[in-house]
């Protein structure tokens, strides 16, 4: 197993070298140092979430630990004004956070504000999604 992923935040481009044993994050806002799509991920004051493709699939990474990420799990997404609430029911993650002013916008959807759990919960269900995700 790799020691270090590097992720992308999806809403503001800034990049993270993740070692998924140890936590420990580095961030940098300089040039990608892994040239090909490595992962993405959400940083606000308390909570830390990745998403990075393995040979198994796409592996979501919070609070220290990995969970594979599978059509058969219920993953919700609450809107709730400039709040939001993402939860997987079967890893009992709830994850509450504010929309960013750096959100996205996602030709394809109707959504105006598109991150990353938006993206999860409406493709986590996709082949293509998984393909995106499988080294």
């Amino acid at each position: 197993m790799e020691k270090q992923v590097e992720v992308t935040n999806l809403e503001t481009g800034a990049y993270c070298m993740l070692n998924i044993l140890t936590g420990d994050k580095i961030f940098y806002k300089t040039e990608k140092k892994i040239p090909y799509f490595t992962g993405l991920y959400f940083k606000d004051e308390c909570t830390f979430f990745g998403i990075y493709p393995t040979e198994r699939g796409p592996i979501m990474y919070y609070e220290g630990a990995e969970y594979p990420l599978n059509k058969k799990l219920h993953i919700n997404l609450k809107k709730m004004g400039a709040w939001r609430e993402f939860s997987i029911g079967e890893y009992n993650i709830h994850i509450r956070y504010r929309t960013s002013k750096y959100i996205g916008f996602d030709v394809w959807s109707e959504e105006e504000d598109v991150d990353l759990f938006y993206q999860i919960e409406q493709n986590y269900k996709n082949d293509d999604y998984y393909k995106k995700f499988t080294k």
